[in-house]
């Protein structure tokens, strides 16, 4: 990990502490680990010994450890399985470190008796040093561990590494300082100005800023970004309900032309399947007067998707094998491209493709992408997951453009069947809805979009260059800041630079009908089970904890207010702890990759079942699903807003105030709070959410929402 990469991954808090054993070590005596504390690992019992699991001695993973307090864990041993393997039982507050795998470095204290697996190293401190001390001085050190541990199959350090590490160990007074004036950044209540160290203050509160402003630059370069693909998707729409260009009089009314395509048709000795007429709730909205509303299957000479050679009977050279890997928006892709030979290309010869085809991913992740095959194409084939359609008399890149629209990409999400991998059957494209334009009205239509387009690109082009620059920028700043040089490379000292967020006039980008039409983001799973499984995926990766049926119908009201992100969306209303659903509540027990564990209190919470576990780190790894992924973290990292704090009780509120207002269309903080005197709960020691919340900490929570620009 670099120090750029620290810095964004990171609280401004670990920064500081980064700065401040900097300093320690240039001007105290500096002593290793192994000189102020003793360290153990843990052992993991025989998976195969049954009779060593499931028992009441917790058993914490190195996964588990999460840079603060550990109040639960995922597995729980026997004391055979203690007495059988090289597991300890480490007493309540001992600090932990990873030393394996992704969360190497990573802290935790025990708030309860435990085991630990073998990669978890456990710290007791032998000399007079504070565990809070010690545990920000692994906090900050885990960029060196990271360093160290690079080389193998996964990231790793032992205890040696651990044992051999530099570290000072000041008057207990100072320790008591640093701790409190790093926890005070942490809790987000600012530098203290009086901190003891001066030029340490000065560093830290240039990084605090460098840090303030990234965060504002990084969510305005997102912001753009979004609002440009929405600009996109905006254009799109407005062409295919003919508002992007002015109609003709001149021109052939479209009737006509779909007169000429089905006699067109007609000559054809395929047989053609007989397809309803349209009815008037059909029609999603109004087109000019010379348009016509048709059926897909009525302008196209071919629709079908093709196969598999058998055997996967591919050859090294011959015709080109197109699957879904090979099918973008933007034009195939010929990476990892197959081929099938001259024999098995007449075998496939129902689905060959020709030049200017239109290939669309009807299965999987990529969906609803559409290729254009270009006019100079000789001749290929298809799998079982591309769908060849080919448009008759009907300019083929309007046609290209209409697929890609946002009403068409919502037929194709909204058309699927089967689970997991779904599917679009032949039989909903062929009878798809579209609007056909006059051939005169379609040239001008593709002639406007990538004029339109361009310009988008153009800003996208822009905005990423700006991002190049910020980063540029901030790494010299940095190691400035770290007095770090790469190798074969110096750092030029420098003022401090004021990073602008004003790089982009956004009021002057999207101006009016194409606002209205602002898409939400891309949502490629579209699989209720598969969204929640990774919803709970990312709480436990960027909270370390999760929550039971209660937080999480919560979390889904407040996520999909932020973004309507789920593929099935419910209808909530006001109970006990915030907002509910009893749909929800059956889909969640029903989720194939969730299961239910106990933790304190008996309670039960969601985590995701461990034989899927691969599978939905995959989904959220995997560059289709960013915008979904993108939009989940958003809603959790607001949870980690100091104010919030990731407690139960502050999520309750947010969901409380983010309901009332939206259902009362109202940010007056006096009507929310009369709405929190009428909302009824049942609960210990309250029986509506104005007992259970003062006045004060709803306005605080209205104004975080009216700030996040949520309300």
């Amino acid at each position: 990990m670099t120090i750029l990469e620290l810095f964004k991954k990171v609280h401004p808090s670990v920064l500081a502490a980064k700065m401040i054993f900097k300093h320690l070590q240039d001007n105290y005596p500096v002593l290793k680990i192994s000189d102020i504390a003793d360290t153990s690992s843990g052992g993991t019992p025989n998976r195969g010994m049954i009779e060593y699991y499931n028992g009441d001695i917790p058993w914490v993973k190195s996964g588990e450890l999460k840079d603060g307090i550990i109040t639960s864990c995922d597995e729980y041993i026997t004391e055979a399985g203690l007495k059988n393997s090289s597991a300890k039982l480490f007493p309540k507050g001992t600090l932990l470190v990873a030393m394996y795998g992704a969360n190497i470095g990573k802290t935790g204290v025990l708030d309860f008796d435990a085991t630990t697996n073998q990669a978890v190293c456990a710290i007791f401190p032998k000399v007079d040093i504070s565990k809070d001390f010690l545990f920000w001085y692994f906090k900050q050190q885990r960029i060196e561990f990271i360093a160290i541990g690079k080389g193998g199959a996964q990231p790793n350090i032992s205890q040696t590494i651990i044992n051999n590490a530099s570290i000072v160990v000041p008057d207990p007074k100072i320790q008591n300082k640093i701790v409190n004036f790093l926890e005070a950044i942490e809790q987000g209540k600012g530098i203290d100005n009086n901190f003891f160290i001066p030029e340490v203050l000065e560093d830290v509160e240039r990084i605090y800023k460098y840090k303030n402003s990234y965060i504002d630059l990084s969510d305005s370069f997102e912001n753009q970004l979004t609002q440009l693909e929405n600009l996109n998707q905006a254009i799109l729409q407005e062409a295919v309900q003919g508002k992007l260009v002015k109609q003709d009089k001149k021109d052939e009314p479209a009737s006509e032309l779909l007169k000429r395509i089905k006699a067109e048709k007609a000559k054809s000795s395929k047989k053609e399947k007989l397809l309803s007429s349209i009815k008037p709730e059909e029609i999603p909205f109004e087109i000019p007067e010379n348009w016509v509303w048709c059926r897909l299957g009525e302008i196209c000479l071919k629709i079908g998707s093709g196969s598999t050679p058998k055997g996967s009977n591919y050859s090294k050279t011959g015709y080109p094998f197109f699957r879904s890997q090979n099918i973008y928006n933007d034009g195939l892709v010929y990476d990892d491209i197959k081929f099938v030979s001259d024999e098995v290309q007449k075998q496939m010869n129902g689905t060959i493709v020709l030049a200017n085809d239109i290939l669309l991913n009807i299965t999987g992740g990529s969906m609803g992408r559409c290729a254009l095959v270009p006019e100079d194409f000789g001749e290929g084939n298809v799998s079982q997951h591309v769908c060849i359609i080919r448009p008759l008399q009907v300019d083929r890149n309007y046609f290209h453009k209409i697929v890609l629209s946002p009403y068409f990409q919502k037929f194709i999400f909204s058309s699927t069947t089967g689970a997991g991998r779904e599917g679009l059957p032949k039989y909903n494209l062929e009878r798809f809805v579209i609007p056909l334009p006059p051939l005169s009205e379609q040239k001008r239509i593709v002639v406007e979009i990538e004029k339109q387009l361009g310009k988008t690109k153009q800003l996208k082009e822009h905005i990423t260059a700006n991002q190049q620059a910020t980063e540029q920028l901030l790494k010299a700043l940095l190691h400035q800041a770290f007095e770090v040089e790469e190798t074969g490379k110096s750092v030029e000292k420098e003022k401090v630079i004021k990073l602008d967020t004003n790089l982009v006039n956004w009021d002057k980008l999207v101006a009016e009908p194409f606002e209205s039409y602002a898409a939400h983001p891309t949502n490629n799973i579209q699989d209720i089970n598969w969204e929640m499984a990774m919803m709970v995926a990312c709480m436990k990766n960027k909270l370390g904890v999760t929550y039971g049926d209660v937080g999480l119908q919560k979390n889904v009201y407040n996520t999909n207010n932020i973004q309507p992100i789920f593929s099935k969306q419910y209808a909530f209303a006001n109970s006990n702890f915030g907002t509910y659903c009893h749909e929800l509540k059956e889909d969640l027990k029903r989720n194939p990759y969730l299961t239910t564990q106990k933790v304190s209190n008996n309670k039960e919470v969601y985590t995701v079942n461990p034989k899927y576990s691969k599978q939905v780190l995959d989904k959220i790894s995997a560059p289709d699903n960013k915008e979904f992924v993108h939009a989940l973290n958003r809603m959790l990292s607001i949870y980690e807003h100091p104010f919030i704090n990731k407690e139960t009780d502050k999520i309750e509120l947010y969901n409380t105030v983010l309901k009332i207002a939206l259902d009362n269309s109202t940010v007056d903080i006096d009507n929310i709070y009369h709405g929190m005197e009428d909302w009824k709960i049942n609960q210990a020691k309250y029986k509506t959410k104005a007992e259970k919340f003062t006045k004060s900490d709803a306005e605080k929570m209205l104004k975080l929402l009216i700030e996040k620009k949520i309300l």
